[in-house]
């Protein structure tokens, strides 16, 4: 399975939302992004719109200061 990381601090949402979906693109619409972010909107934002394309929320994790959110997806289609 691909997996990126990205380092969104300092982003505010939707943009660190944009960044998981290019993210993606990259990887061929399928694998795994761990997206960090400061912004706290976020907890929400990436999994209920990440839902409307068909991604996974596999964790949300506070790391002290920033969060750790994992989507995935498993295959290539929309």
């Amino acid at each position: 399975m691909y997996e990126a990381v990205i380092d969104t601090r300092g982003q505010k949402c939707p943009q660190p939302f944009v960044e998981m979906v290019k993210a993606f693109m990259k990887m061929g619409g399928r694998g795994r992004v761990r997206i960090l972010t400061d912004d706290e909107t976020c907890k929400t934002f990436i999994p209920d719109y990440g839902k409307d394309l068909d991604f996974n929320l596999v964790s949300i994790e506070d790391k002290g200061g920033y969060y750790e959110i994992v989507m995935s997806k498993e295959d290539g289609g929309s």
